[in-house]
């Protein structure tokens, strides 16, 4: 998937407030790393049950809903996140 596990502690946070796009993607990144980096370390056994996944999907579906963003986009992005976290908690399990 990739070399290594991420790097929380080397990352920082971008500067708050500049409402910039690019500012914004910054900050998705960070969010990403941090939350990659605790799912490699936390083992969410629940998330790997399919009823459990489903549910959580339909939450993430009525959230995007919600906030008035591309639900199937969401969706699919949150899906291949949940992969690529157990991807990486397999991967730490190898090493």
């Amino acid at each position: 998937m990739h070399d290594r596990p991420p790097r929380i502690e080397l990352c920082q946070p971008p500067e708050p407030g500049s409402g910039s796009v690019e500012a914004i993607d910054q900050q998705i990144l960070f969010l990403l790393s941090q939350r990659f980096g605790l799912a490699r370390e936390h083992d969410q056994v629940a998330l790997q049950n399919d009823d459990a996944r489903t549910a959580q999907l339909a939450s993430i579906r009525r959230k995007a809903f919600e906030l008035g963003i591309p639900v199937s986009l969401v969706t699919d992005f949150w899906d291949r996140m949940l992969d690529a976290s157990a991807a990486m908690r397999e991967q730490a399990r190898k090493t």
